[in-house]
């Protein structure tokens, strides 16, 4: 008998054992999203409620073609990782929200794709607003979305949660107050625009009319390891002017700006606030518009690497001066006061130190192609910008002017007192080049040398120098500059971005999407 149940009890083990691996199989199988995942559809509004509500992470919720107005739509139920709940057009551009309709994501792990915001205005709040984290509006379009009063306020996309993304969308036509992508100071990292499309934004000489506005961690110039870690890449913008003088305005740590193109578009990218952050392989083209400029840099520990600029009315890439704000040099200074910051109060500009600007082609600027140290003494003596930049390494630039003027221009300081109590570490200069214009500085840096250049137009339509040996230094052997290498960076065009429904659209000629 005893020699019976040994076997016995071994095969009832292995009999569970075996059905424990069955049932862990079947419930994985279970929670797959293709086991589990259901399709909806809505035509309205409240059908568009009452499917959100019952939905599962997985789901597909198809909008009905046509016009939906006054749809205010938060997206309050929401998907994993792995099974997202989407949002899709029946048609991709097919659904059209118009009157006061809104879209926010209250949930996580939520897409939205194909839509359009047409000719209406938001009740309250925000066209786009992320309120949660990992979702995604992708292919598609903001368009004249515009209230009846320009002066009312409100973001087209803001974002105020972490690890969203907007790509292949296009903005048009917004004409009203406020930036029209907008980061929140608080609690929102790690974002992304990419692949979209901004162009034909009116011109209003009104500060806070940005197309982005990147606020978060170090806009009151903090040095912590935190930080906002946007990233806006691939976009084109034409013509995207708003108010004229920060097409990007970081205001934060740690962002990324890469590989985006500018045509035709009033004022520039901004450096306006913050540290450590990546401006790299931007193009920006004049066109032969007024008010147009390359880079303007303060704050530190920045990267400033392969912009190319071209034709711009304005300068090429500035260094600016920062304010000495802990301290008055005269009975006149009147500090920026902010409760809150480490010494309760902010300096108007921060002093650019430790930043790197290499690696950059600037082309026939209006105003100088390189400054370092602009605006110094501006506003003295209630502001005491008279900080010259330090520690920045300039290196293997390539300036042309060929109309002459002034290519570079770099800062001396002022010895006469209150300001001979300054002294500056200086910056280091190494291979920059320039082809026509003057070289404004006291004495010239040994790193930057005048030297006779002629240039070709490459395939994707940006300068380069003909010479080539100077192409092949290995000194400035560098993808946007001077390198025998292909460039990684390449400017974009209207084939690059946005929808393809709206490519299909303008090529038939549609007005909407001109």
């Amino acid at each position: 008998m005893n020699s019976v149940y040994p076997p016995c009890r071994t095969n009832v083990s292995r009999v569970w054992s075996f059905l424990a691996r069955g049932l862990v199989a079947l419930g994985a199988v279970a929670a797959m999203p293709w086991a589990s995942a259901a399709e909806f559809s809505a035509a309205a509004p409240a059908q568009l409620a009452a499917a959100v509500k019952k939905s599962h992470p997985g789901d597909t919720i198809i909008l009905a073609d046509g016009t939906w107005r006054d749809a205010a739509i938060d997206l309050a139920v929401g998907g994993t990782s792995s099974a997202p709940l989407v949002l899709r057009a029946q048609t991709p551009g097919g659904v059209v929200f118009t009157g006061a309709s809104s879209l926010t994501f209250s949930a996580a792990h939520v897409e939205v794709d194909g839509v359009v915001f047409k000719d209406g205005s938001p009740a309250k709040g925000n066209v786009v607003e992320f309120d949660s984290d990992d979702c995604r509006l992708t292919n598609s379009a903001v368009v004249d979305f515009n209230p009846v009063d320009p002066a009312k306020g409100y973001y087209w996309v803001y974002f105020h949660g972490n690890r969203n993304r907007v790509d292949h969308c296009l903005f048009q036509g917004k004409n009203h107050y406020e930036p029209l992508v907008g980061n929140n100071i608080n609690g929102s990292r790690y974002n992304t625009v990419e692949f979209s499309h901004f162009k034909d934004i009116a011109y209003v000489n009104q500060n806070g009319r940005e197309i982005f506005r990147v606020w978060g961690y170090g806009g009151n110039e903090e040095l912590g390891p935190d930080g906002a870690f946007f990233t806006i890449a691939n976009n084109l913008f034409e013509h995207a002017h708003g108010e004229g003088q920060e097409i990007i305005s970081l205001k934060s740590n740690r962002n990324v700006v890469r590989n985006n193109t500018i045509r035709g578009t009033r004022g520039g990218i901004t450096n306006r606030s913050g540290n450590y952050n990546t401006i790299e392989g931007n193009f920006i083209f004049g066109d032969g518009q007024a008010g147009t400029y390359g880079l303007r840099i303060t704050g530190q520990y920045h990267r400033i690497l392969h912009n190319y600029i071209e034709g711009v009315s304005g300068f090429g890439i500035n260094v600016m001066c920062g304010e000495l704000f802990l301290e008055p040099l005269t009975d006149g200074f009147k500090p920026i006061l902010r409760e809150g910051t480490v010494h309760g109060r902010v300096p108007a500009y921060n002093q650019p130190r430790n930043t790197t600007v290499a690696y950059n082609t600037i082309v026939n600027c209006g105003g100088p192609g390189l400054v370092i140290g602009s605006d110094y003494r501006s506003g003295w003596p209630a502001r005491q910008r008279v900080l010259l930049p330090e520690f920045c390494h300039i290196a293997n630039n390539l300036i042309g002017q060929s109309a002459g003027g002034v290519a570079v221009s770099i800062t001396a300081p002022d010895r006469k007192p209150p300001l001979d109590r300054l002294e500056f570490a200086g910056n280091t200069y190494d291979g920059n080049l320039v082809n026509g214009g003057a070289i404004k500085a006291e004495p010239v840096p040994a790193g930057i040398v005048a030297q006779e250049l002629k240039f070709v137009r490459d395939a994707a339509g940006a300068l380069r120098p003909a010479d080539a040996a100077l192409a092949q230094s290995s000194a400035a052997a560098a993808p946007a500059v001077f390198s025998k290498e292909a460039s990684p960076f390449r400017p974009l065009t209207a084939a690059d971005v946005g929808p393809d429904w709206v490519k299909a659209r303008r090529a038939a000629g549609d007005p909407a999407f001109r």
